[in-house]
């Protein structure tokens, strides 16, 4: 008996979904409107988590340039300038990633080699006596803490050895607080976008599923009195909104794969930064496109419960 009745569930689930792809494919053209739309929704949230990638890594990148520098006097011994490098790595306010020393024949040889090709620039720094101090460049983990480097630095107990430093309102960190206020703007208009396209795949589904319920009123009817379950007569409604879903999911990753990032590698020429993305989301392929085809999936699933529950009465037959 167990095992008639297991086959008997299974033939059952077999005919749901049988039934859901067959009006699928009698629904051709509102089935086809409702896959288009929830395909730009699957893309829009791809290309919203791409875009958010990149500028993550840019902001990244643009970080781990800006540095400032401490410049000593003439008199200063490797000694003393170890020693303020070991205070300022040992206090944990500073949050200290790196700091650097660069000797006074490290700052000639790098200064020589930028500037090799330009010979007056050479002979007038020839000509000069401690042009290149010894420096140490120091590397935070938050930029914003770069200034309290430059305030323990100009304390009165370093005085004797420090001469300047390089800090000021930088550039690089301007740069880097306006990518940051982009990237956020992206962010959010990817999101709105994502949701806009969202709501609008629930709301065309919704009425797909509707239109269906409708057009099989009569059959529902029929299979109802014949005794059929709520499952039995409801399955079919999800498992073509499903399809809707599975079908947006890989046309969405076959768009974003062969269209959005063959061409990447373009940008990269321009945008460092795409590179590094392009490679993460190869390496996340499968796990990217089961996600955003299960993703599809759920929505239109979600859509076709709401139908259902909104248009579908089923009578309890007793």
């Amino acid at each position: 008996m167990k095992g008639s009745s297991f086959k008997r569930r299974l033939i059952n689930t077999r005919r749901v979904f049988v039934s859901g792809a067959h009006s699928f494919l009698r629904n051709a053209w509102l089935s086809t409107a409702a896959t288009i739309v929830m395909t730009i929704t699957l893309s829009s949230i791809l290309l919203t988590l791409f875009a958010s990638m990149t500028s993550t890594n840019t902001i990244k990148s643009f970080e781990d340039k800006i540095d400032v520098s401490i410049f000593f006097k003439a008199n200063a011994t490797k000694a003393q300038i170890d020693k303020l490098s070991e205070d300022l790595r040992g206090n944990p306010e500073l949050e200290v990633k790196e700091v650097m020393y660069i000797s006074e024949e490290e700052a000639k040889t790098s200064f020589e080699e930028q500037n090799k090709d330009d010979l007056k620039t050479l002979q007038a720094i020839a000509q000069t006596k401690d042009a290149f101090p010894a420096s140490i460049r120091v590397k935070t983990l938050d930029t914003a803490k770069l200034q309290k480097v430059v305030e323990v630095t100009r304390q009165e107990k370093y005085k004797t050895i420090v001469d300047k430093d390089s800090y000021k309102d930088d550039a690089k960190r301007t740069a880097v607080n306006r990518l940051g206020s982009i990237a956020k703007f992206l962010r959010n208009a990817g999101l709105v976008a994502s949701i806009v396209f969202g709501a609008i795949s629930i709301l065309v589904i919704l009425n797909t599923i509707r239109m269906t319920i409708f057009n099989r009123k009569d059959e529902i009817e029929i299979m109802q009195l014949i005794g059929a379950s709520k499952w039995y007569i409801r399955g079919p409604f999800l498992v073509e909104a499903g399809i809707y879903g599975a079908i947006a999911g890989v046309l969405a990753v076959l768009f974003f794969y062969f269209v959005v990032l063959a061409q990447a590698p373009k940008l990269g020429d321009y945008v460092q930064e795409v590179t590094p993305t392009v490679n993460q989301f190869n390496e996340w392929s499968w796990i990217l496109i089961l996600s955003t085809i299960a993703i599809g999936i759920l929505i239109g699933s979600f859509s076709s419960y709401l139908a259902i529950r909104k248009h579908l009465r089923l009578k309890t037959v007793k």
